[in-house]
């Protein structure tokens, strides 16, 4: 948490020296009273993703992830994927008034669960507030981020059709994990959200939810190992990237400033630049 907290501090400092260097926050505000699922669809909205463009995404959540992280970064809030303890935390989120930040924890055990968890995060933004978060059900605010993340991941009426319109019925494991597959989605959203809508039946979430976010088997990478600007820039995101780049371009850091912010050396800055267009 402090690598993004200081992360944030020096973007309020390009702010102040110019401001149009850091992206403006275009985030909506909800609070607690309000119905998740509604937030959800208004939010679902903004983003301009179709249920058909979701489906078609391929490489499954891998590439979800990558498209998500991409539109939320769209709406000014820096993200970041960053190996942490598994059992601590599965991500969290920071809000100031002018910069907001989330991190996803890269060690969640697979990639549905870490799509899932941006949008955890993202719904704690929404409230306003910071968030660390192991997205259980505890308490009243974890209740609503994760019945957004559901219900924004996966719309009521795609999936009714997606279950035939069902209700009550006692989904197995294949069938679960089938509709995860079809939204690129993690299993356990996808048992969360048939409950709450009431394709499954009450408890269902809670029964099913141990076995099936197993860890993924990694997979051999056709173009080799990543290089460590590649490794660097999922860390930090391409609009950190871009922002620590814009202020060197206009003289607000140095290089070495930059080289800290990004955690490579100023000699790899030119690639950074490269790679993220």
């Amino acid at each position: 948490m402090e690598e993004v907290n200081e992360a944030l501090d020096a973007f309020e400092d390009f702010a102040a020296e110019n401001i149009h260097l850091v992206p403006k926050l275009n985030i909506g505000a909800v609070g607690l009273s309000d119905d998740p699922e509604a937030i959800a669809e208004r939010e679902r909205k903004k983003f301009g993703v179709t249920i058909a463009d979701q489906m078609t995404w391929q490489n499954g959540p891998v590439t979800a992830r990558r498209e998500w992280r991409k539109r939320i970064e769209d709406h000014g809030i820096f993200t970041y994927m960053i190996p942490m303890p598994p059992a601590e935390l599965s991500g969290f989120s920071l809000y100031r008034q002018s910069v907001a930040a989330i991190c996803v924890n890269d060690n969640e055990a697979t990639e549905g669960r870490k799509v899932f968890t941006l949008f955890h995060e993202y719904c704690h933004l929404l409230l306003r507030q910071d968030g660390i978060s192991d997205e259980n059900n505890n308490n009243q605010v974890e209740k609503f981020c994760n019945a957004f993340a559901a219900s924004f991941l996966i719309p009521r009426d795609a999936l009714a059709e997606a279950v035939r319109n069902r209700t009550d019925y006692e989904f197995s494991e294949g069938e679960v994990k089938k509709i995860a597959a079809r939204f690129r989605v993690s299993s356990a959203a996808v048992a969360l959200r048939l409950e709450k809508t009431g394709f499954a039946p009450r408890g269902f979430y809670g029964r099913r939810i141990a076995p099936w976010d197993l860890p993924e088997e990694p997979k051999t990478s056709r173009t080799g190992t990543p290089n460590q600007i590649t490794i660097q820039l999922k860390r930090i995101g391409r609009l950190h990237a871009r922002t620590v780049l814009r202020a060197v371009d206009q003289h607000v850091i140095n290089s070495f400033d930059a080289s800290q912010l990004v955690g490579l050396q100023p000699s790899s800055l030119p690639k950074l630049q490269a790679k993220v267009g």
